[in-house]
């Protein structure tokens, strides 16, 4: 008995001489300070290699793969020039977004041709993504967020999304899009100008991002609703009581609207004008572009989600907690899986342009897979891979939820200081808003899935568990064991590494002719 007490007292002079290690489970702890440590030398490290590796691919991929105006640049390109001719009239009726990145393409163009005059229109309007994405994207939008939530994410890893990658190269709207919302969203996070000037800030982030994409306007509902949750949380004390959250959260709106609210309202209001007058969200070519009920789109969203974030996730413990469920509710799953054939019946939009364009992955993907012609892989391999992406979804999020005690309040003062996680409120937020920016979209189109991955991603800490061997805590009396989530963080950054790579190479090697085009074409996300 005295040797296990005084074990006990050895097990607890090395947590005292170790403040860093605190202990998340009996017989298991956690180094926090050196696990952030470790994230941000690697980051320090490792962001000049993803520098040099994305400018050099630039220049060889500019230069020598696709010197020309790929696919939609077309488009693109050609309003830009439009406006560096002084027209601002002149709309190609083609194309469906706002002018934002032409506005931003045409700055661009002015600031580097007198620097670099041998450079082609093509390369500097391109360089925009690539700033944005490499530069700004880093440093200015996920860096401020990081430092909040070092244990969350690497800014090294999502500026390496392979989804977003692809835009660095091309001039497209989707990197500033992202940027735009995304910086809206950390100006809520880190109140940079404190806590009344940084929401206008959100605020006006977001509405310029709908300058780019339109469909940020619904971003900027869920970005709304976690400006009032935040300090509602603390003034108004949240508690276990869910729908009593709502009408706090409700309340705390109208006692502080013109702070919370009425910054983003305005956004809303100058977004229904647009609208009255435009008669359709969608700009120009209206009719390939028109809503629907999409649902199977959550689907693919979700799948992709679970895909690119399987560091996060995967461990032996995980694949038991799905066959867990599959054994409690065999009825409820039969019927999920039956419900999920019925949308992949009724509920999925096949659009010319998904069967018509094999310069997409998306295209062999539907053929292949998702749409294939055998019942057996379109409804018996495809519906299961769906349910579990589901619950990947959800599970992956689930303990990293903001909960609260019956009575207790949070022990915080200021919002600024709450964990970069989301409460049960902003979470069906975030589903919902997920749904509604996809589900009416008649294309099947991955680059839709980079901002709900972006949103889900940044809330959520990745599993410190062994990837396949069963995490046996430490017996009473012995030291506890330490677990880690770096080995995951870099492993993620790996993993996004190894698609933007094969990629690059598929995209370099192969290429084929199109009758239509004067160019050889390539495959692209």
């Amino acid at each position: 008995m005295d040797a296990m007490e005084n074990m006990e007292n050895d097990n607890d002079d090395v947590l005292e001489e170790e403040p860093a290690i605190q202990l998340i489970a009996p017989g298991i702890a956690r180094n926090l300070t050196q696990e952030v440590i470790t994230g941000i030398f690697c980051n320090v490290v490792v962001y000049p290699l993803l520098l040099i590796f994305f400018i050099l691919t630039f220049r060889y991929l500019t230069t020598r793969i696709i010197p020309y105006e790929f696919i939609d640049e077309k488009f693109h390109i050609g309003q830009t020039l439009t406006y560096l001719k002084g027209d601002w009239t002149q709309w190609d009726p083609k194309i469906t977004t706002p002018p934002g990145i032409y506005i931003l393409g045409l700055v661009n163009y002015y600031c580097i041709k007198p620097i670099f005059r041998s450079w082609s229109t093509l390369t500097i309007l391109r360089l925009v993504n690539l700033l944005g994405g490499v530069i700004v994207f880093p440093i200015v939008v996920l860096r401020p967020i990081f430092l909040f939530n070092a244990l969350g994410f690497w800014p090294i890893s999502l500026m390496s999304f392979p989804l977003m990658t692809t835009y660095y190269y091309l001039f497209y709207t989707d990197v500033w899009s992202t940027i735009l919302i995304l910086q809206s969203l950390n100006c809520v996070l880190t109140l940079p100008l404190g806590p009344v000037k940084s929401i206008w800030l959100s605020a006006f982030f977001a509405g310029v991002s709908c300058l780019f994409r339109q469909t940020n306007i619904i971003w900027t509902g869920f970005i709304m609703v976690l400006a009032v949750e935040r300090p509602a949380i603390l003034q108004k004390q949240f508690n276990t009581h869910a729908f009593n959250n709502y009408l706090k959260l409700f309340i705390h709106a109208v006692d502080d609207f013109s702070h919370l609210v009425l910054p983003y309202m305005i956004n809303f209001v100058l977004f229904i004008i647009y609208m009255v007058w435009n008669r359709s969200i969608t700009l120009g070519d209206k009719s390939s572009h028109s809503a629907g009920l999409h649902l199977v789109q959550v689907f693919y969203c979700f799948t992709f989600i679970t895909v690119f974030s399987l560091p996060i996730w995967i461990s032996r413990n995980f694949m038991k907690l799905y066959k867990i469920r599959i054994k409690r509710k065999p009825i409820q799953t039969f019927f999920e899986l039956i419900s999920i054939m019925l949308i992949i019946r009724y509920f999925t939009k096949v659009h010319p342009f998904l069967l018509a364009d094999n310069r997409h992955y998306t295209f062999y993907l539907f053929r292949r897979l998702i749409g294939n012609k055998s019942r057996l892989v379109k409804y018996l391999l495809m519906a299961p891979i769906y349910h579990f992406s589901t619950f990947a979804y959800l599970e992956v999020m689930r303990p990293n939820q903001l909960t609260f005690h019956p009575i207790a309040p949070l022990p915080i003062k200021e919002s600024i200081l709450l964990p970069i996680q989301l409460t049960h409120i902003s979470w069906t937020a975030l589903i919902l808003c997920t749904m509604v920016t996809i589900v009416p979209s008649p294309l099947f189109e991955p680059r839709y899935f980079i901002l709900p991955y972006f949103f889900w991603r940044i809330f959520i800490t990745c599993s410190c568990e062994p990837l396949m061997d069963d995490l046996k805590p430490a017996k009473e009396g012995e030291v506890p064991i330490t677990v880690s989530s770096t080995k995951r963080l870099f492993m993620e950054l790996l993993w996004f590494m190894l698609f933007n790579v094969a990629t690059l190479v598929v995209f370099s090697k192969f290429s084929f002719p199109w009758t239509t085009e004067p160019y050889l074409q390539r495959i692209i996300w």
